[in-house]
């Protein structure tokens, strides 16, 4: 009797394509690359609490929405302390 089984899950084409080029250019097997990103899947759901995991949407409300797009438009000057943190200068 077998180890092996079989299952079957419906991805994008996008997605399929790109595991299509990274298989072929790594010269490995669609099951070996699927099988092993499940079980890191797996592993880091059950090691990682729900609050590490960031959804890959975020909803907001139009007010909020707002003001994102003004401060990505139109950024604030950093301030002297940024400055100092972003060249590594902080004490």
């Amino acid at each position: 009797m077998s180890d092996q089984s079989q299952i079957s899950a419906t991805v994008s084409a996008a997605t399929k394509e790109r595991l299509d080029r990274f298989t072929e250019s790594h010269g490995l097997k669609k099951n070996y690359v699927v099988e092993q990103a499940l079980l890191f899947f797996m592993d880091a759901r059950r090691e990682l609490p729900d609050e590490a995991l960031v959804p890959a949407r975020i909803v907001l409300e139009d007010e909020a929405f707002d003001r994102v797009v003004e401060r990505l438009e139109h950024p604030p000057t950093p301030t002297d302390s940024l400055r100092e943190l972003m060249r590594g200068q902080r004490r």
